[in-house]
């Protein structure tokens, strides 16, 4: 009986140790502020900017998507009923799903790491992705068989209508940041799957002191005097934003749009007009401090959960180091969150010397 105590206590003793290893375990970031969309005829060469970020060799990639169980724990948020009627198209679609998407998507990774081109299983793969709520990998299955889609014979384009309709139906963005940074690095690093990291549950919150700030601050602007100290303070404000947005436009248009997106004066331009000044303005007679607070702790809330999630499943995952692609308008703010987790190191990308 001793001998039996004694061997089950080292069990959970072990079990406790290697829990805690786990979450403790070091995790190094390297961040990339990206855009939305770079244009339809995009002037930068990604290649730079794909290689640095290969140079990392990152055990995993990280994008702005939700998991399939925030997206299903979320009644609703901005995007949700257009990604309801995608998944209401796809349905339509005349064919017939497997009865056990988890054994199909699990036997279709096997196969098409060995047989890339077996463009119908990637096929099946996307649809029982996206049926999974599963976005973003889904999302990167398509990217491959968009690259792919010129080669098709007739007999691919008839299954790709039938599995998963119209070709722009469930993939058209290819201005965004996935298109042209973090898929294709997938692909140099030989993974096959995006990490999510979103989170959308401050949405309803957000959307509200958002509206609210919106119409107090148009009140405030309209019945500003321009003469008056607060006018010329935000009179050199305007001045200031319009002083940044020459500097990143012209960064797009010579091919480094990236690199400007990771820079202080992109940090200070987008919270300056994301946030109607953030608190650059404060103290200004009439001005809606308290609600564009309220705005600035909502977006904290969405910003904290990013960072967490990113290092929870991280550490879930067993990977050491991560590469996160993020809107520009988060990387700041979510640099910083970070700094404060222990056993997180954090790269910005434009100051990451390659080691």
């Amino acid at each position: 009986m001793k001998t039996l105590i004694t061997t089950a206590f080292l069990i959970v003793a072990l079990l406790v140790t290697s829990y805690a290893q786990k979450n403790n375990q070091p995790v190094e970031v390297l961040m990339i502020g990206t855009s939305h969309s770079y244009g339809k005829k995009p002037v930068e060469k990604f290649d730079s900017v794909i290689n640095k970020a290969y140079a990392f060799r990152p055990d995993a990639v990280f994008g702005e998507w939700l998991s399939s169980d925030d997206y299903d724990a979320i009644p609703d948020y901005w995007n949700k009923a257009t990604i309801e009627k995608r998944l209401a198209y796809l349905k339509s679609r005349p064919y017939e799903d497997t009865k056990n998407a988890d054994k199909l998507i699990r036997e279709s990774y096997k196969l098409l790491r060995t047989h890339p081109n077996f463009h119908q299983v990637r096929m099946k793969l996307a649809r029982a992705l996206y049926l999974k709520h599963d976005f973003g990998n889904a999302a990167y299955q398509l990217y491959r068989l968009d690259r792919a889609r010129p080669a098709f014979g007739d007999e691919e384009k008839t299954a790709y209508l039938t599995i998963l309709g119209a070709p722009d139906s469930l993939y058209r963005n290819r201005t965004n940041e996935y298109h042209n940074i973090l898929f294709p690095l997938i692909d140099k690093l030989g993974q096959d799957k995006i990490l999510p990291m979103d989170s959308q549950r401050h949405d309803k919150n957000w959307g509200a002191a958002w509206g609210k700030a919106d119409s107090l601050f148009s009140k405030w602007e309209k019945g500003l005097d321009s003469s008056s100290v607060d006018g010329k303070r935000y009179t050199a404000m305007m001045k200031r934003i319009s002083e940044l947005e020459r500097a990143g436009d012209k960064a797009g248009k010579e091919g480094w749009a990236t690199m400007a997106s990771n820079t202080p004066e992109s940090d200070e331009y987008l919270n300056i007009v994301n946030f109607y000044g953030a608190r650059r303005l404060f103290g200004a007679a009439g001005f809606p401090e308290a609600s564009v607070t309220e705005m600035l702790r909502q977006w904290q809330f969405r910003n904290d959960d990013m960072a967490h999630n990113i290092v929870n499943r991280a550490r879930a995952a067993g990977a050491k180091r991560v590469v996160v692609g993020v809107g520009a308008n988060h990387r700041k703010i979510m640099v910083d969150i970070l700094r404060t987790i222990p056993g997180v190191t954090v790269y910005e990308f434009n100051s990451y010397d390659g080691k």
